[in-house]
């Protein structure tokens, strides 16, 4: 130990010796501002081919179960109530009021000897000015075996058309006959959908995670909740099921749950694909189109299910949907025996999911790209910025003739020169999010465009006060920074944000006036706002053969969701938008207009 302390300690000093080094530093230096196009060039290149090659067999790998108590495929089924749920479907269908469909379930819950309770909650809507409110039932089967310490949860949403209810009146028939189980099961039903579970897991938890949901107390608990099962059964008849695997904010759960629900429907030879994903062949193609379409939904980081309010309390959840296509292969009898194997795995769990990847990407269901494989492509493409800005620094007046001042300049910089661009991010930002408050769901367009027109009308009036070359290069670091915050909270977002705005800032520099003008439309086509346009359309283009509607209306509804999902259930895309990329972006834009008067008094000094 003590040697390889010093030999670490050795290493360090040398690597320190060569970094103070004044010809080695001078030769960097040169290197770096001669040859300065082709580095970036090569490293920007370098990061898009590895990004795209996520899809190829010999990068992504096959996903496993890293818990080998979860034990998938190897439960023994007991399920055999199908008749009993085709009788509590035809029961349940003919009750048209919703109060009427409330007492139905309280009634059947009891009549199986379960703990029962209500919840009712209130939403306020601030954006669209109104209230929401509705009942959520829920009843616990105690193990018979174990002090309630540990629990699961098995959730669904009362819809007009909800087939699930059924199915879970049928397991509960089943689960309170048997003696097997080591956690206590905890059966949900929710109203106004992820608006219901969020307030349920609120008061569970004891915490206010928004001033806008008002809920009645949980009054029973059971033990710390290890995951979650949420089910929509829009149809009974069914011949695929669809997983949607995102949480809040991009957030994604241990992989070997997700890899459990994947085994388990191999077992019962039912298809499984991934959210709205048509692509699940391990061709190079079709990885790459699923790589694309899992990317858009993890990068929006909106609430797509309401599993996805699991993950914030730490609870790993999925959230299953079956879907009909006219062949109508599976019924009850496989959804109650997919429902009970994926309930009885997690139940072997020991201890909570931890031995897995909580960072990954999907090209399909069989594959994923794991943290240490996908960082490396970002990171190239940070290190072209940052190989920027550091020959933007170096040609700022860097005329250092000492060790001691190797790492300074000597440019003449005023305070002001320097505070200017942050004042000027943080005021935009700031701006952004008191504008958001004074807008309704109606008027989402106009607070778009009221906050575009805010930062356009500042880059034509504001220009920039220090040297272009410096105020480059804060800009281009601000932006590497906004990269590497957004790569550890969400890497879809991170990617998609990263490929086309990198590029372009790094080509703004001054020149003729026909290229002044196409960087200027480069610029604008990659307004983050404009970028969620096309990356909309690209997707509807690559993603949905048979998409019928309008595609400017279907994103102003999902704008319109993550904007009022900031304030109720603690969604961050609009604060991002607001705080980071815009600002960011705003600066490059006042770049963009720079002060001539300026570089001729530089030119004549020069």
């Amino acid at each position: 130990k003590q040697w390889y302390q010093r030999r670490v300690r050795g290493v360090i000093v040398h690597k320190m010796k060569i970094l103070m080094n004044r010809s080695r530093a001078k030769k960097f230096e040169k290197l770096l501002t001669s040859k300065n196009p082709y580095i970036c060039a090569l490293l920007y290149i370098a990061g898009v081919v590895g990004i795209a090659l996520f899809a190829d067999l010999r990068v992504n790998q096959n996903t496993f179960v890293s818990e080998n108590a979860l034990l998938p495929g190897y439960v023994v089924t007991k399920y055999q109530q199908h008749a009993t749920a085709a009788s509590y479907e035809r029961e349940f269908s003919q009750i048209s009021d919703d109060d009427s469909k409330k007492a139905w379930i309280i009634q059947k819950f009891q009549s199986y000897g379960l703990e029962v309770y209500t919840q009712n909650f209130t939403v306020n809507r601030p954006l669209r000015g109104d209230k929401l409110t509705g009942d959520n039932i829920y009843a616990i089967y105690r193990a018979p075996k174990v002090s309630s310490t540990e629990s699961l949860v098995f959730s669904t949403s009362l819809k007009d058309i909800q087939h699930a209810v059924p199915l879970m009146m049928s397991l509960c028939q089943l689960i309170t006959r048997q003696t097997i189980w080591a956690k206590d099961i905890i059966f949900l039903v929710s109203e106004q959908e992820e608006y219901g579970i969020g307030a349920w897991l609120q008061a569970y938890h004891d915490v206010i995670t928004s001033p806008h949901i008002t809920a009645a107390p949980v009054l029973a608990h059971s033990g710390a909740i290890q995951a979650a099962l949420h089910l929509d059964m829009p149809v009974f008849s069914f011949d695929r099921l669809r997983m949607f695997v995102e949480a809040i904010n991009g957030q994604l759960p241990d992989i070997d749950l997700v890899v459990l629900v994947r085994q388990i429907c191999r077992q019962e030879k039912m298809q499984l694909l991934l959210h709205n994903s048509p692509h699940d062949l391990g061709d190079f193609g079709g990885n790459l189109l699923g790589l694309h379409a899992n990317m858009a939904w993890q990068a929006s980081g909106g609430i797509h299910f309401p599993s996805a309010l699991y993950h914030p309390y730490n609870i790993h959840a999925v959230g299953i949907r079956t879907e009909n296509s006219y062949r109508n292969r599976y019924t009850w009898q496989h959804m109650g025996r997919f429902t009970e194997s994926v309930l009885r795995s997690v139940n072997n769990l020991e201890e909570q999911f931890h031995t897995a990847y909580y960072f990954y990407l999907m090209p399909c269901i069989e594959r994923f790209v794991c943290l240490s494989v996908y960082m490396v492509p970002c990171g190239l493409i940070l290190a072209a910025c940052a190989a920027r800005v550091l020959c933007l620094w170096f040609k700022c007046g860097y005329k250092g003739e000492t060790e001691s001042n190797m790492f300074f300049t000597d440019i003449e910089v005023k305070v002001l020169d320097c505070a200017y661009p942050a004042l000027l991010a943080i005021s935009l930002g700031l701006l952004n999010e008191l504008i958001s408050k004074w807008f309704t769901h109606q008027n989402i367009p106009y607070l778009l465009a009221t906050s575009q027109l805010i930062v356009i009308t500042l880059g034509v009036f504001l220009k920039s006060i220090s040297d272009w070359r410096l105020h480059q290069a804060f800009i281009l670091l601000l932006h590497v920074l906004t990269l590497v915050l957004l790569c550890m909270l969400n890497i879809s977002l991170t990617i998609f944000y990263a490929l086309p705005t990198t590029l372009v800032y790094m080509l703004q520099f001054p020149s003729n006036k026909l290229v002044r003008v196409l960087q200027r439309l480069l610029l604008l086509a990659v307004n983050p706002l404009v970028l969620v346009v096309l990356y909309t359309y690209l997707y509807v283009y690559l993603q949905l053969d048979n998409y019928q509607g309008s595609v400017l209306s279907d994103l102003h509804s999902e704008i319109t969701s993550v904007v009022e999902s900031r304030e109720t259930l603690g969604v961050w895309s609009w604060s991002a938008y607001a705080y980071l990329l815009l600002p960011v972006w705003g600066l490059q834009w006042t770049l963009s207009f720079p002060d001539e008067r300026i570089e001729e008094k530089k030119k004549k000094e020069e």
